[in-house]
């Protein structure tokens, strides 16, 4: 079996000062570091997003140095991006095509031929995993973690196809994403998608006494206290907790994150974002994580909520199947507020309950840690990298 010396990682999105988007390919990216691989990320940048944006971009060129000390280099050509719907036009093709040009440009530029590409969602790196590998002649990967096929459904059918099946290899994220991947019969060949669920890094979330936590934070001791993270959106269920907490009694609610909706409940002890090193302590600080969200890949929140041993309360839908049970969590249909209401209840009574599911969310998030999901993967690569010189 060969080995990767040198990965190039294609995503639509990477973290920059003051803008943590895709810190979860950033934390899988530096384990693939650790693991002595070159990492040169490719993260192409949108001036249109820019200008509708009115931000400040992010470099061109930077690099960045892990925790254990690996540089990884990541650049961001700029490319011109469109609604998918303009004009009644579907765009999305002329969006790609720009994506692509400017993913091959810089690797061209860079005067870099990796041992494999690997493309983190399906739109618009993965495809464009696909063609960079053909291209190059080097084996290409996909990691699959969308919260819904609408995410790149705009495409043809037979175009997203036509991508996929040039690729040696598929990471899913779940067993329930790679069962809708293959009912929409885009892949030939079932035998190239490998499930690793998602994991998280134990040294930024970990169990630490509850009371030293609520005593940095300001939060009474004897409150009941509900934890929340995620996006202020329908999607994960934020109007619906809300509405839940304010039928329960002496419940009290640290919502973190932010989005469109403005959430509003009684009994908030926090509403809004916190800096990513900050989070475990507002974790720690919690009895139970509820998330009552309708679509996800896998879900890094629920995972970093079980490695600071809180009990779940989250959808009963196949997404979670991988990473919650019957011992680690109580799962409800996340539209219905008695149900969640009820869960929220029952573990807030019994308090043998609550230390048995917090024991049991800590042996799993012990299983789900992101060293271990890198290892997973670049075996999973390395094993298919003959796969093009065999053809």
């Amino acid at each position: 079996m060969g080995k990767i010396k040198t990965l190039c990682i294609i995503s639509s999105g990477y973290p920059y000062k003051d803008n943590p988007e895709y810190t979860f390919v950033d934390q899988l990216v530096s384990e693939f570091a650790s693991n002595d691989i070159r990492c040169v990320v490719i993260a192409p940048y949108s001036i249109s997003k820019k200008i509708i944006r009115n931000s400040t971009p992010p470099p061109v060129r930077s690099h960045k140095e892990t925790i254990s000390g690996k540089i990884i280099e990541v650049y961001r050509p700029r490319y011109l991006s469109f609604s998918s719907n303009l004009f009644s036009i579907n765009t999305s093709v002329l969006t790609y095509n720009n994506f692509k040009r400017a993913v091959l440009k810089e690797l061209r530029s860079l005067n870099v031929k990796p041992d494999a590409v690997y493309g983190h969602f399906i739109a618009m790196s993965g495809m464009c995993a696909a063609d960079i590998g053909e291209l190059l002649n080097v084996p290409s990967f996909l990691a699959y973690g969308e919260s819904s096929v609408q995410n790149f459904l705009n495409f043809n059918p037979s175009f997203l196809s036509s991508k996929l099946n040039k690729l040696t290899g598929i990471i899913s994220v779940s067993t329930e994403n790679k069962r809708e991947l293959l009912q929409l019969g885009l892949i030939d060949n079932r035998d190239n998608i490998e499930v690793f669920p998602n994991g998280i890094d134990p040294r930024k979330f970990y169990k630490i006494d509850k009371q030293e936590a609520r005593s940095k934070l300001g939060i009474c001791k004897e409150k009941f206290v509900v934890a929340f993270v995620g996006g202020f959106i329908e999607r994960k269920g934020i109007g619906v907790l809300c509405e839940a907490i304010d039928n329960l009694q002496d419940v009290y609610a640290l919502l973190i994150g932010r989005g469109p909706i403005e959430p509003s409940c009684k009994n908030l002890l926090h509403k809004g974002s916190v800096n990513n090193e900050d989070l475990y302590l507002y974790l720690n600080a919690a009895d139970i994580f509820v998330l009552p969200t309708l679509a996800e890949g896998c879900c890094n929140a629920i995972i970093e909520a079980m490695a600071c041993g809180l009990p779940i309360v989250s959808s009963d839908k196949g997404f979670n199947d991988d990473i919650l049970s019957e011992k680690n969590s109580i799962r409800v249909d996340s539209k219905d507020t008695k149900r969640i209401q009820e869960a929220i209840n029952t573990l807030k009574v019994n308090d043998e309950l609550r230390r048995e599911m917090s024991s049991e969310a800590l042996k799993s998030a012990a299983n789900l840690n992101i060293e271990t999901r890198a290892k997973m993967i670049i075996s999973f690569m390395e094993s298919k990298l003959n796969y093009k010189k065999e053809e």
